[in-house]
C-alpha cells in the first residue's frame, strides 16, 4: 500500500493525480517490475476516494504499457526502463511530466492529459483501415511499374490519380472537372498555402468560429485575415461586404464546428458575392465531410453551381481513409489554373509516388467506394450510441450536428462551458469548449460543447456517455471563470 499527497486544485481530477503518482514511481524504480499493486478496492479505502478513481487511473497506466492485469491475480507493474525525476513525492509535483505545454493552434489551451475517454474530433476509426487491400495493390504497384514510382512526379501529382479524382467528383459531387485542374498536395493546409501566392496580396474572409489553423496559415504567409460571424445558414454575406476581403474560406457542405449545412439561398448569394470586386473575388469552397452525410443526401458543392469560374475546390482524404497519408487535392478554375501553370509549376509535388499510385489503384478498383459505405454506416452506430448513452439527460440534454460530420455539439440545462468542460475531465471524459474555435472574443457564454466519435469504438462511446452523464446529471450551478483543464482540440484531420 502507498500513500498519495492530493493536491486540492480542482482542475486536477483525482485519478489523473493518482495515476501521475503510480506512474512517477515506476519510471523512477521505488515499485519494481512484476510488483504487485494493491487491488482497487483496498485502494480505494485507504485513500479514502472512489473505486471508479483508481479504477479510471490503472486503466491508464495499463493503456500505457505501465501496468499489467493479470487475470484473477490482479494489477502488476510492467518492466521500464528508470528516469530520473526531482525528489519531491507529490501528486501534484510528481505529475508535471505530464502536463503537457502544448497549445492548440490558435494557443488558447493548456493541454492536460490524460482521459480515459478522448472524444477530440481529430481521429477517425483507423482500425477499419483495408490494410490487406492497401498492402495488395502497393505490391502490385511495385511490380508492375518500379521504374516509374522512382522516377520524377508530375507537379500536379499523379496523372492517373487525377483521373480517378475527376471521376469520383463527377459521380458523387456532381462536378464535371478535367484532371488538368486537379492539383495535388500533402494536406489542405500546405495547398491553401499554394493558394495565398496564387492570389497574393489578397485578403481572407475566414468562418468564426472555424478550423484553428486556418487563420494561422494564412497569417503566416503575410496575408489580411477578417473573421466573418455566422448565423443559422452560414457565412453572413452581409459581414464579408464590410470588408476588404477579396477571397472568403468556407465550409458550405458541413461547417466546422458548428455543422451548419449552408442553404442554397446563402451559396447563391456567395457566388453573387464573388462576381463582384472587379473580378478579383473567390470562394475557397472546404469540402470537410461532405462523404458523411447520415440523414441527407450531400448537397450540392459550390463548384457544381458556379458559373463564372469562381470556385476553388479543396478535399483531402484525411478523414475518409487516414490523416497520415496526407494526401489532398484542390481543383483550379481556368483562370487560375492559368495562373498556377506561370507561376508556380517548379514546385514539386509534395506526395509519394508509391502512394499516389495504391490510392489511385483503390478507387479504380471499386475499393473507395466500398470503404466509404462501410464507414459511413460505423459513424452513423457510433453517433448513435453516444446520443443513446446521453439519453437518460432528458429533456436537459440538446444536441445538434447529426445530420453530418463526424462530431456533436451538446449542452445541458444552464450549465456553462466551462462547467461541462470541468465535470467532463474530472469523470475522465474530454470533451472541447466550442469558445476555443473562436477568433474573435466571445461576450457570452457559449453554453456549449463539441463531442467527437469518430475515434471511439460503439462499446467505448456507450462507457464515455455514461460518464457523462453521472458528470452532468442535476447539475444546474455554472461554474465560473476558464477551465484549466481545456486541451488542444487537435486538427481536423486535414
Amino acid at each position: 500500500m502507498f500513500t498519495v499527497v492530493f493536491s486540492d486544485r480542482r482542475d486536477r481530477p483525482l485519478y489523473e493525480q493518482l495515476y501521475a503518482f503510480i506512474r512517477h514511481d515506476i519510471e523512477s524504480g521505488v515499485l519494481k517490475a512484476d510488483e504487485k499493486l494493491p487491488s482497487s478496492r483496498k485502494l480505494a479505502a485507504h485513500l479514502n476516494i472512489s473505486r471508479f478513481t483508481v479504477e479510471n487511473a490503472y486503466a491508464q497506466l495499463i493503456a500505457e504499457g505501465y501496468v499489467t492485469p493479470v487475470a484473477k491475480k490482479g494489477y502488476y507493474v510492467c518492466e521500464v526502463e528508470p528516469i530520473d525525476h526531482p525528489a519531491d513525492h507529490t501528486a501534484d509535483t510528481a505529475s508535471t511530466a505530464d502536463t503537457a505545454d502544448t497549445a492548440d493552434t490558435a494557443g488558447r489551451f493548456a493541454c492536460a492529459k490524460p482521459f480515459v475517454f478522448d472524444l477530440r474530433t481529430n481521429t477517425i476509426g483507423t482500425e477499419h483501415f483495408p490494410y490487406s487491400v492497401w498492402n495488395r495493390l502497393m505490391r502490385s504497384g511495385m511490380r508492375s511499374d518500379p521504374a516509374g514510382l522512382l522516377g520524377t512526379m508530375h507537379p500536379q501529382g499523379d496523372e492517373g490519380l487525377r483521373a480517378e479524382i475527376a471521376v469520383h467528383l463527377h459521380k458523387f459531387r456532381g462536378m464535371n472537372v478535367s484532371p488538368d485542374q486537379i492539383v495535388i498536395g500533402a494536406g489542405t493546409e500546405y495547398l491553401i498555402g499554394l493558394i495565398t501566392e496564387i492570389l497574393p496580396d489578397t485578403a481572407f474572409a475566414i468562418e468564426d468560429p472555424g478550423y484553428p489553423k486556418i487563420p494561422r496559415i494564412l497569417e503566416s504567409r503575410r496575408a489580411k485575415v477578417y473573421p466573418v460571424p455566422l448565423d443559422d445558414e452560414g457565412m453572413r454575406v452581409d459581414a464579408i461586404e464590410k470588408t476588404d476581403a477579396a477571397a472568403a474560406v468556407i465550409t458550405p457542405s458541413h461547417q466546422f464546428p458548428l455543422g451548419i449545412i449552408m442553404s442554397i439561398g446563402r451559396r447563391q448569394a456567395l457566388l453573387k458575392w464573388a462576381q463582384g470586386g472587379s473580378g478579383r473575388r473567390v470562394l475557397i469552397e472546404d469540402d470537410y465531410n461532405s462523404e458523411f452525410h447520415f440523414a441527407l443526401k450531400p448537397i450540392p458543392t459550390l463548384y457544381s453551381l458556379d458559373q463564372n469560374d469562381k470556385v476553388i475546390y479543396l478535399n483531402s482524404f484525411a478523414n475518409t481513409l487516414a490523416p497520415s497519408l496526407r494526401i489532398a487535392y484542390m481543383v483550379l478554375p481556368q483562370k487560375l489554373l492559368n495562373r498556377y501553370l506561370k507561376t508556380l509549376y517548379f514546385y514539386s509535388c509534395t506526395v509519394s509516388a508509391f502512394e499516389q499510385h495504391t490510392l489511385r489503384l483503390f478507387m479504380n478498383g471499386g475499393y473507395y467506394e466500398r470503404h466509404l459505405n462501410r464507414m459511413r454506416k460505423i459513424y452513423r452506430s457510433r453517433q448513435a450510441a453516444l446520443t443513446e448513452g446521453l439519453a437518460p439527460l432528458g429533456e436537459r440534454l440538446r444536441v445538434s450536428g447529426q445530420s453530418a460530420g463526424l462530431h456533436l455539439l451538446l449542452s445541458v440545462g444552464d450549465m456553462t462551458e466551462s462547467a461541462l468542460v470541468t465535470a467532463a475531465g474530472r469523470s475522465g471524459v474530454f470533451v472541447a469548449p466550442i469558445s476555443g474555435f473562436y477568433v474573435s472574443p466571445q461576450s457570452r457564454d457559449t453554453h456549449t460543447v463539441v463531442a467527437g466519435f469518430s475515434g471511439c469504438r460503439r462499446d467505448t462511446l456507450g462507457q464515455a456517455a455514461a460518464a457523462l452523464v453521472k458528470a452532468w446529471k442535476n447539475k444546474t450551478a455554472p461554474a465560473r471563470g476558464n477551465s484549466h483543464i481545456f486541451i488542444d482540440p487537435g486538427p481536423r484531420k486535414r
